[in-house]
């Protein structure tokens, strides 16, 4: 009788072309895993750092690649490949398992609901008599807030959308963009309730010094809901920084100029958007009345610039909505980065991403209760 010993291939140092693949294919299923922890670590710390929310806009693109990668890490160590592949698992499950499941159900009414809208016409011109139409059809707005809204109040949009809603908002504040960007940029709240109290509030570029970043604003106002006020902002928040675009978001291409541009300038880009994020916050602790936030802030509800706003005001897809809630696709990757965030005093019992073509940009939509007021006891001296 012959005794066989096992004894396990030896996979280290690689040898062959398969060899070196599975060892590579294993280190970056390593690097992916050690990335991911450190998301994680800034985001349960509240830390930042520029370069990691960059890469949390595309957190569970990293992730998820991870984990295809670590598919060619065969003949390797299983306690090597497994370890880290459960763990990017696990981090995609904490991520968005509560989007695949359907929410409870809530208690019946004790406030007046109110249906907003945020939507982003966008640069081009093609889709805008969709977008007209499409807003035409939805009778059933009551605050409907506008990005990217070209021209002022004699030519483009603002002409265009007040002809076709006619009489449905009879009460809107606007915003014209600035002539430094041709007008492109502009921003309107259009309401059933009355509006007061509206102003134009610069946002913090900083450290940005020009383009689209230092022309961000927030749109503000009141709205009388009934015997309840509640305050209304709108913002387009600075864009992250990638290769084929300017500073005024423009495409120019890929070329080694321009990715050298890219890596010189990208944290300056995240700082910029977490000051603003910042300074929204400061805007929704500015008031006693409860607060309602809509617009492209270009970021994710994952991100790690958006945690000081989030500590805050609740995102009301995250809460109520299903499914990723994509409104912007960059080639095959999508990212939820139009956002609708309210404070105390509201509650979120339903959010969605409409399936139209009307932008390049989906629109965002979520009904809000006011909820009734909290009568708190006067301090005793």
């Amino acid at each position: 009788m012959i005794n066989r010993v096992y004894r396990p291939r030896k996979w280290f140092p690689p040898q062959g072309f398969l060899g070196w693949l599975s060892f590579l294919a294993l280190l970056a299923l390593v690097l992916a895993a050690a990335g991911d922890a450190g998301l994680w670590y800034l985001r349960a710390n509240g830390r930042f750092a520029s370069k990691a929310s960059f890469v949390s806009h595309f957190w569970a693109y990293f992730t998820l690649g991870g984990c295809l990668v670590g598919l060619l890490a065969r003949g390797v160590s299983n306690v090597l490949r497994s370890v880290p592949t459960v763990w990017l698992l696990a981090s995609l499950a904490m991520q968005h398992a509560g989007m695949l499941f359907p929410r409870g159900s809530l208690p019946p009414l004790s406030g007046p609901a109110i249906r907003v809208m945020t939507l982003n016409l966008g640069r081009g011109e093609g889709l805008r008599p969709a977008a007209y139409a499409y807003l035409r059809e939805r009778r059933d707005l009551d605050v409907l807030f506008l990005q990217e809204v070209h021209g002022d109040a004699q030519a483009g949009d603002r002409p265009r959308i007040l002809q076709a809603l006619g009489s449905r908002y009879p009460h809107a504040v606007w915003r014209e963009g600035p002539r430094s960007t041709g007008q492109l940029f502009g921003m309107a709240i259009l309401s059933r309730f009355p509006l007061r109290e509206a102003e134009v509030v610069p946002l913090p570029p900083g450290p940005v010094p020009g383009g689209v970043c230092a022309e961000a604003d927030a749109l503000v106002a009141k709205a009388q809901v009934g015997e309840r006020a509640i305050r209304l902002a709108n913002a387009h928040l600075c864009p992250p920084r990638v290769p084929w675009k300017d500073i005024w978001s423009r495409d120019v291409g890929i070329s080694f100029g321009s990715v050298l541009d890219w890596l010189a300038t990208l944290r300056l880009y995240e700082y910029s958007r977490r000051s603003q994020l910042i300074y929204l916050r400061l805007i929704a602790e500015g008031g006693v009345e409860p607060f309602i936030l809509g617009g492209t802030l270009n970021t994710t509800s994952k991100s790690l610039d958006v945690l000081r706003l989030a500590q805050r005001l609740s995102n009301a897809f995250d809460v109520s909505g299903s499914g990723f809630g994509f409104t912007y696709y960059a080639g095959p990757f999508g990212g939820r980065i139009d956002h609708i965030y309210y404070s105390e005093g509201l509650l979120a019992r339903n959010a969605d991403v409409p399936p139209v073509t009307v932008a390049d940009h989906q629109p965002v939509e979520a009904v809000l209760e006011l909820l009734p007021p909290i009568e708190r006891p006067r301090p005793r001296f």
